[in-house]
């Protein structure tokens, strides 16, 4: 198999005085070797080929799968390439480029298209300086000395080494989920059994989306639930001849984008469409750069946002011209329009006519399209002047009611230093605080007299937790919020952020009755200790999975939704 299928594919090369070190190209694999030949040292190098298949199966005696990857199998007969030298030492290794690029703002060569000039700033990307070596030895000897040597080529010091006991790139594993699937006929213990998600219980299967939502606030769980109820509800807006306008932001999309479709059909339709289109999203900023032109050609209004300000915000806002007058109906999210990670991200979404929301929904897009920063909203909460600004004052609140106060904040960070200020006030002053935050936390808690009525709880499962949901208060004096940003400063303040108030109480009492699994949760869900280390929240009851609790609650209201 070397010899037929990997040998045709390789392109080695010798690193000596006239062969110089070879730029090694962002988190792509090399089989890098230190070699000997008449008692001269040299390296050589492998980059495995993007055409090269990564998995080779193998027969099996017991009919289950037995497979080798490529590369173990390279560096196994590196000696078939590098016949002339005698082979020390043998690694896999993969290095990680810095992928901050620096795209101005101020950019104003009205000579050449933005879209253009970013698109070059991002191939940048790939010459900017290494940050990280991943080393993997397979069933080989470590070798420090070759470790050393690549380090030092890169310029990277011990700290930004590591030397992994698995495979360096494990995108491998979903071909090897679909080998499983059709052998197994998906019946193993390896996968996890299939969910898909349901029409929400809230609608019925043939009713219109806007009329329900005229009638009714319509909250989106997913991927317990579709997405389907968004696509319908912009499908009825290409579709309605009244419809004036339809205005939205674009973060993140899915190669395949429906929503893309429907806003072009809608242009095509005569429908004036506004995408805020936001070319800096970090690794998808080509994507969006092609997606912004299919818009345009359609007849799009395209726009990039604001001048130092990434525009991260999800929002949706139609309107509509009836016999009554002006109608207008604002989705409102906590993820991308993305139907792709729609299925695999939790995240929360609500659709409403409220006429307070829907005409801050118009001030919004107006200030965008004007770019202007502005806080002239009665209720959405927008960064960067008055988000942040708002969340301290609902903390405030709280703190006056002492001991009888409770916060309750899913997000996905917490960094901003002013906000985590005011959480250990109000853990001195008796209220409880809860956060369930995935990721990045700068806030210690269980600090004796500081912050030790603060509780954080990080849940990392099946789906990825996306949602920001923020609850202040108690019973009926609760005030509930979901939004786009994440309480830290890249959020709330260098970026287009929007949360909006859950005014209906149903859909308010649903966000609670969800953040209350999810601290029941005791098998995917981690308490975060004074110490900085977590520890599973692991007891002697019955195995509680939130996010198999959510799925299994849509399943059965679809089911029945249905019937």
């Amino acid at each position: 198999y070397f010899k037929k299928e990997l040998l045709p594919l390789v392109s080695p090369q010798i690193i000596d005085i006239k062969h110089p070190f070879p730029h090694l190209e962002n988190k792509r694999l090399y089989i890098l070797l230190s070699l000997s030949h008449g008692g001269k040292q040299s390296h050589g190098i492998i980059p495995l080929s993007n055409v090269m298949g990564r998995i080779v199966y193998l027969p099996s005696e017991d009919g289950g799968i037995t497979y080798l990857l490529a590369e173990d199998i390279l560096m196994k007969y590196a000696g078939e390439i590098f016949k002339q030298y005698e082979i020390e030492a043998r690694a896999v290794v993969k290095v990680t480029r810095n992928a901050d690029v620096e795209v101005e703002d101020n950019f104003s060569d009205d000579d050449i298209d933005y879209r253009d000039y970013v698109n070059v700033i991002v191939k940048k990307r790939e010459k900017l300086a290494p940050i990280r070596l991943e080393i993997y030895f397979g069933q080989h000897q470590k070798n420090a000395k070759l470790q050393k040597y690549l380090a030092g080529r890169l310029s990277l010091g011990d700290a930004q080494c590591f030397v992994s006991q698995t495979p360096l790139d494990m995108s491998y594993t979903g071909k090897l989920e679909d080998k499983l699937i059709a052998v197994t006929g998906g019946r193993t213990p390896l996968l996890y059994a299939p969910l898909a998600p349901q029409y929400p219980a809230c609608l019925k299967p043939n009713e219109s989306v806007t009329r329900a939502a005229e009638s009714r606030d319509v909250l989106l769980s997913y991927p317990y639930e579709s997405m389907k109820p968004y696509l319908r509800l912009l499908e009825e807006a290409v579709s309605d001849p009244n419809t004036i306008s339809i205005k939205i932001t674009l973060y993140r999309l899915s190669s395949n984008s429906e929503v893309i479709n429907l806003l072009c059909r809608a242009a095509e339709n005569g429908i004036s469409v506004t995408a805020v289109v936001e070319l800096k999203a970090r690794f998808d900023e080509t994507n969006n750069i092609n997606w912004s032109r299919r818009l345009e050609e359609a007849g799009c209004s395209v726009v990039y946002g604001i001048d130092g300000l990434k525009v991260h915000s999800k929002i949706t806002l139609i309107t509509r011209r009836t016999g009554e007058g002006i109608s207008q109906i604002v989705h409102l999210a906590t993820g991308n329009y993305n139907e792709k990670t729609a299925k695999i991200y939790t995240d929360i979404g609500i659709i409403t006519t409220h006429e307070g929301i829907c005409a801050d929904a118009t001030v919004f897009f107006n200030n965008i399209t004007l770019g202007i920063v502005d806080n002239d909203y009665k209720y959405l909460l927008v960064a960067p002047l008055g988000l942040k600004k708002e969340i301290l004052q609902n903390i405030d609140r709280e703190i006056a009611k002492g001991s009888d106060g409770l916060i309750r904040m899913k997000m996905n960070g917490l960094t901003d230093k002013e906000i985590i200020d005011r959480l250990a006030e109000a853990s001195k002053a008796g209220v409880t605080v809860e956060l369930i935050i995935r990721g990045i936390c700068c806030l210690q808690p269980g600090i004796a007299g500081e912050t030790d009525r603060i509780h954080v709880y990080s849940i990392v499962g099946r789906f990825l937790e996306h949602s920001r949901i923020f609850i202040f208060g108690k019973d009926d004096k609760r005030r509930t919020y979901i939004g786009s940003a994440d309480l830290m400063t890249r959020n709330t303040t260098r970026r287009v952020e929007i949360i909006t108030p859950v005014l209906d109480k149903k859909n308010a009492d649903r966000l609670w009755d969800m953040t209350c699994a999810m601290l029941r949760d005791n098998v995917k869900r981690s308490i975060l200790c004074s110490n900085g280390e977590y520890e599973y929240a692991l007891s002697g009851e019955e195995p509680f999975d939130s996010q198999l609790y959510f799925y299994e609650q849509a399943y059965r209201a679809g089911r029945t939704a249905e019937q």
